[in-house]
């Protein structure tokens, strides 16, 4: 387990210096060289979800066999699939019966997901505090990227056109930027202090969030909401939570799961869920 812990460390790192200089490159792209087309922002983006945002959800159910077989416990297929897909249904339902309160469960869930990838906690010393900073942090992140391209959000939900007027009037207002952005900076900073307060060890983890913070920050204060939303999920959140998988099921199995392989067993998945996207896209446009 430490060599894990330190292969997963290794890998952080240099995907760090790789995020730190593309976010470099195309701060200069940008701003000195050519503006980057619109056009060209979003083929980014969609590249980036295609080749690790999808996929990284895709072995769920490879990761749920794997933890039976090393706690020794019987998988069923069936029993999972029903676990995971059951909430989905009933997630997809409150979308079409309260699609403002489904966006903000969306946004909490997310920012946990980004929380618990970015400030990894080892399972036996999970606790609410961690789980409120995890959360606290993912959601700083979030509003990071969306409220400092916020002319570019907008745009987005007002084609949607689901939410609750109360919202889109807040959204719309002179001071959502800032309103948000220190709700969520406070809301961090009292998580962050009640974790102190419990675990008193946070030198390393402050060291982590100020550098993880940093870049998010630059990359949404200088690039568009495609480009800086891409980098954070499709260079960082997604290949990170693809190495835990892969170091996972290498352990599990008792040999080294290549990359290659690992994205072998992707693509069945996610090919079905690009099949499920399009027909919801379908269905909603109908």
């Amino acid at each position: 387990m430490e060599i894990i812990n330190l292969q997963e460390a290794y890998f952080r790192r240099y995907l760090l210096i790789t995020k730190v200089v593309l976010v470099a490159l195309f701060i200069v792209m940008h701003h000195l060289i050519i503006t980057i087309p619109f056009l060209s922002q979003w083929i980014f983006f969609g590249v980036f979800v295609v080749l690790t945002g999808i996929p990284h959800g895709a072995l769920d159910h490879e990761v749920a066999k794997q933890s039976s077989r090393l706690n020794q416990l019987n998988f069923s297929a069936v029993h999972f699939y029903i676990r995971y897909l059951t909430p989905m249904i009933v997630y997809g339902v409150c979308w079409f019966l309260l699609p403002t309160i489904s966006l903000y469960i969306f946004l909490l869930l997310s920012a946990f997901h980004f929380g618990e990838t970015d400030l990894p906690i080892p399972a036996d010393q999970s606790s609410f505090t961690i789980i409120v900073l995890q959360t606290s942090y993912g959601l700083l992140v979030l509003f990071l990227i969306l409220f400092l391209n916020l002319d570019e959000v907008l745009p987005i939900v007002d084609q949607i056109n689901i939410f609750s007027p109360s919202l889109i009037r807040f959204l719309k207002s002179s001071t959502a930027a800032s309103d948000s952005l220190i709700g969520a900076s406070l809301f961090f900073l009292i998580a962050l202090i009640a974790y102190f307060i419990a675990q008193q060890q946070i030198t390393k983890m402050i060291k982590r969030i100020a550098i993880l913070l940093a870049i998010v920050t630059i990359s949404a204060v200088t690039l568009s909401l495609p480009i800086s939303f891409a980098i954070y999920f499709g260079l960082w959140h997604s290949i990170i939570s693809l190495e835990n998988i892969r170091l996972h099921l290498s352990v599990s199995a008792k040999k080294e799961m290549t990359w290659l392989k690992l994205l072998a067993k992707c693509i069945p998945f996610t090919l079905f869920s690009f099949i499920g996207i399009f027909t919801l896209i379908f269905f909603w446009l109908a």
